[in-house]
């Protein structure tokens, strides 16, 4: 019985950890001075299912999330209002305005909530679009974790 309320316990923590509002994720990010993750998704999108299964799941991304992000997901196709950059909006106008036009996207934004610029084949990106394989997304944290967009194209990465 032990066993069980422990590994419930961990499961929601994690569950929370997951759904932080966007509005409280910007807030930790700021107090904890670590860049967020925004995982942009639908609810009938297959790719984001399975990048929910492997990548999210994954221990060692866990790990990396927990310790050097914060993490939030947005439904892309969301009516609940939010706040960013003090004008609202809802989470399908914040997708919009993040430039997220293909399911998952994953947005990057610095501690005070400025969205990430980056280098892909020396052309600017603000998101990463599409699925992203577990291997790759870790090398992916990585490469945000120690701001190495600043300097390195992406595309050198992954």
């Amino acid at each position: 019985m032990r066993l069980f309320a422990v590994v419930a316990f961990l499961f929601t923590a994690n569950l929370v950890f997951g759904q932080n509002a966007f509005e409280d994720a910007l807030k930790k990010a700021s107090a904890e001075n670590k860049r967020v993750v925004v995982d942009v998704y639908t609810d009938w999108c297959g790719w984001c299912k399975k990048m929910d299964a492997e990548a999210y799941s994954n221990s060692e991304v866990k790990k990396l999330l927990e310790d050097n992000f914060v993490l939030v997901k947005l439904n892309a196709e969301g009516k609940d209002k939010l706040t960013y950059n003090g004008k609202k909006y809802t989470e399908e106008e914040l997708s919009y305005y993040f430039e997220v036009f293909s399911f998952p996207t994953t947005i990057f934004l610095e501690p005070d909530g400025k969205v990430i610029s980056f280098k892909y084949d020396n052309y600017p990106m603000k998101n990463i679009p599409g699925y992203v394989k577990t291997d790759e997304f870790k090398k992916l944290l990585i490469f945000f974790r120690d701001g190495k967009y600043k300097d390195i194209d992406l595309s050198t990465v992954i």
